[in-house]
């Protein structure tokens, strides 16, 4: 199921990535941080791309496998949570501290996730039609997720 999403997820990774470009032009570049944010961010979006659409890749004597392609772009996707929220946290404030902490969280079970993706591991749902009860279980985690979320927006 989730080989399905990923060339919709990379696509709107690369229209984001456009964007933004589109908006600040060259001079995002200008800044290290955010040069590095952009490139993580397009080619995990080309990963996903790739892995949403091929099988496998040679690479040398080896073919990787599609899910491998997945896994790397999520441990990218990760590495620019970590770097997004180190950005922010030069702001200072609480606020910023929040951020990074809970960013730091997800990028800790984003490589997780992606290096099980990566193994084709029995811990992640590489099926293509998932179970009944995985579809339920993910739907409450969703809705408990944006309800805490938004419980702390309210509160702070």
């Amino acid at each position: 199921m989730r080989r399905r999403f990923e060339p919709w997820f990379g696509g709107g990774l690369l229209v984001l990535t456009a964007g933004f470009l589109a908006v600040f032009g060259h001079d995002a570049f200008s800044d290290p941080i955010t040069a590095a944010l952009l490139s993580g961010l397009a080619a995990a979006a080309t990963l996903s791309i790739i892995g949403g659409t091929v099988d496998s890749i040679p690479v040398g004597s080896r073919r990787l496998s599609w899910n491998v392609f997945l896994g790397i772009a999520d441990i990218i996707l990760a590495l620019v949570l970590v770097l997004s929220s180190v950005h922010t946290l030069q702001t200072g404030g609480i606020d910023a501290l929040l951020f990074a902490t809970a960013a730091t969280v997800g990028a800790g079970s984003l490589v997780w996730m992606g290096l099980q993706t990566a193994r084709g591991s029995r811990y992640v749902d590489l099926e293509a039609e998932p179970s009944r009860a995985r579809l339920v279980a993910i739907t409450a985690l969703a809705i408990g997720s944006m309800v805490v979320g938004s419980l702390l927006v309210t509160v702070i």
